[in-house]
């Protein structure tokens, strides 16, 4: 699917995925940490029961390929797929609005796993929309303005939780209606069916063989596996830190929005366009080393002390490092992948981020029963750095290249 080269389908693109933006926006805050602050406050939820919905996007990832798959047989433009997935996630808000457990848990995991399950089919969109040299800043804007509602959103979400603590399904319902506008905006970006290649079969199962076939798919996929899951089992552990009495914060809802969303939002907003052009420009491995690192400093500040000062530095770097990382996230395979085959590259990615996105937040529960959450800060900035160091060696190959076609 060739990148597009007429001015009126790029200006399109941009307007919708900037419209997109904002119902984005809104469910952000629901599945960074306001669904597990709801199942802790309300419900007094066990930890398991916390897992389980902090591992909700996890369900999403694990399920694209198997979206790939329905939607390239099915051979509607993968925006309509899209909208499809909306309308599911819309009746799963609703139904975690109702009041009961076992509601609230099922109808979150399915709310925030259709909206996850969205990203290989938007990674072949943003492909065919958008320039290769205008692609990082391009996407950029539009997670930049993401980033933006998710923190007034947060923010708004926070005070009714504090203000309005039995009233905590309205806020639920808010994310009910932007996963129904997001079933019109998803049909506005302009879009193709997936092609079917010759001699690749059409499978819900992810694209193994390529791990064989692509050394530095296998190399960064390695990467990813190692920082993700030490980033993703500490990010439901920040709200038990700030909200469980026993660490000495005993954060109210608020407070947890405001460092758990809001201010990371606000610099992630703020440092978004530096990195849309670190993507279109330098590196993708120095790139990618340099966010590996900013995550393990945060890990280091947020969670060794207890004080406001050391909290906000912490979450300052987490918004750093997350700009960096969300951009990479969504569009590295656009670098690697071979002509047709983005969403394999991009399902075979998400179907390993759906694994530790599942098992990282129930591991780190699970281990806070048995070692101080100090220790499992440490284990997961360890893995951080050891990501970095298993893509030295291609950083280090990628710039000897660069030098080679300088020096010719």
């Amino acid at each position: 699917m060739a990148p597009s080269d007429d001015p009126a389908v790029v200006r399109r693109a941009q307007l919708a995925d900037l419209s997109r933006a904002v119902p984005l926006g809104v469910l952000l805050p629901l599945e960074t940490s306001v669904l597990v602050t709801i199942a802790l406050k309300h419900f007094d939820a066990p930890g398991l029961v916390k897992g389980v919905v902090a591992a909700a996007n996890g369900v999403g990832l694990l399920a694209t390929p198997l979206i790939t798959s329905w939607a390239r047989r099915w051979g509607r433009p993968v925006m309509v797929p899209l909208a499809v997935l909306s309308f599911i996630g819309t009746l799963g808000f609703m139904a975690a609005a109702t009041g009961a457990l076992p509601l609230f848990v099922v109808g979150s995991v399915v709310g925030i796993a259709m909206v996850n399950g969205m990203y290989p089919l938007m990674t072949v969109s943003y492909e065919r929309n958008f320039p290769p040299r205008e692609l990082g800043r391009r996407v950029g804007w539009g997670l930049a303005l993401k980033v933006l509602v998710s923190a007034l959103a947060g923010l708004a979400m926070g005070e009714y939780l504090n203000a309005e603590p039995d009233r905590w399904w309205v806020v639920i319902l808010a994310g009910a209606a932007a996963s129904a506008v997001l079933i019109w905006l998803n049909l506005r970006v302009p879009s193709e069916p997936l092609a079917k290649i010759a001699g690749v079969r059409n499978t819900a199962w992810p694209h193994f063989h390529l791990l064989g076939e692509d050394r530095r798919l296998r190399l960064t996929l390695t990467a990813w596996m190692l920082m993700g899951f030490g980033n993703l089992m500490l990010l439901p552990l920040r709200v038990e830190y700030l909200a469980n009495s026993r660490y000495g914060i005993n954060a109210d809802a608020a407070k947890i929005v405001v460092l758990t969303v809001v201010v990371p939002s606000i610099v992630r907003l703020l440092t978004m366009p530096l990195f849309g052009h670190v993507f279109d420009r330098l590196s993708f491995f120095a790139s990618r080393i340099l966010v590996n690192v900013l995550f393990a400093l945060y890990v280091a500040a947020f969670f060794t002390g207890t004080s406001d000062t050391s909290l906000i530095i912490g979450s300052v770097l987490l918004g750093i490092g997350s700009a960096g990382g969300d951009l990479m996230w969504s569009l590295w395979v656009t670098k690697f992948a071979p002509a047709g085959r983005t969403a394999d590259y991009m399902g075979l990615h998400t179907f390993f981020t759906g694994i530790r996105a599942v098992l990282a937040p129930i591991a780190g529960f699970a281990v806070l029963g048995h070692i101080p959450l100090g220790a499992v800060a440490l284990m997961s900035a360890g893995l951080m750095l050891a990501a970095s160091f298993v893509l030295v060696p291609e950083m280090r190959a990628e710039r000897s290249a660069r030098a080679l076609l300088v020096a010719e």
